[in-house]
Formats: C-alpha cells, structure tokens, sequence
C-alpha cells in the first residue's frame, strides 16, 4: 500500500512540474519585443556587449532579425552572484521587465550565460 501511495505522489509530482514548464515557457528573441507592450518577460539574445555604467552593468542583446536592446542590472546584484571575475557567453537569457519607451529590460534574473571565472576549491 505504502508503495502505490509513493508511486502516486511522484506521478503528482511529475505531473504538477510539466504543467508548470508549459505555463513557464521558453524565453522570447530579443526581435520579439518589437511589438510587446511592455512588462515582465524573459528573453534571449546574442551578446553584442557588455560594460559598467554607473551603478549598473549594461548588456546590448540582439535579436534573429537584428532589432536591439538595452538590459540593465545593478552591478552590484551580479558581483553578489557571480563574483567579481564574471564572464558572459555569447547567448544570454534573462529575466525582467521591459520598457518599449526607450528599448531597456531592467533586469530581475540572469537565467543563462553568466559565469563566474572563479571556482572554490573542493573539500576533502
């Protein structure tokens, strides 16, 4: 009885996390943001660059058809995360809210592309 009863929990479990992988989705291009009006969404775009402006770290997305934005993040949030010897690849998907006004995601979440150069040795 006990093992139908773990059985149907990792069904449920299965089943709940699916569900939620097609509400979640996959990420826009950058090209769609076009005609998005504006507001939380997670997107992905070639790294064209990257630098320090301020208070924030600025990356310079491209999209399939070469339509172009700004995502900032504050520098801050990514030496938290990252370290200070980040890196990016050349692919970046990122999570936040996006402006049409002025072709700028404020950034919540790096989701893929950013690495730390620096690794902590193992324990033994």
């Amino acid at each position: 009885m006990k093992r139908w009863v773990f059985a149907a929990a990792l069904i449920s479990i299965f089943l709940v996390a699916g569900v939620m992988s097609l509400y979640i989705g996959t990420p826009m291009d950058v090209s769609d943001l076009k005609n998005f009006k504006g507001g939380k969404v997670r997107v992905s775009g070639k790294l064209v660059d990257y630098g320090r402006a301020g208070d924030n770290l600025y990356l310079i997305l491209r999209g399939r058809d070469g339509f172009t934005i700004t995502a900032l993040i504050p520098y801050q949030e990514v030496l938290k995360v990252a370290g200070p010897s980040f890196q990016f690849s050349d692919e970046v998907v990122v999570e936040g809210v996006y402006n049409p006004a002025n072709k700028t995601l404020y950034i919540t979440t790096i989701l893929k592309g950013c690495h730390s150069a620096y690794y902590a040795p193992v324990k033994s």
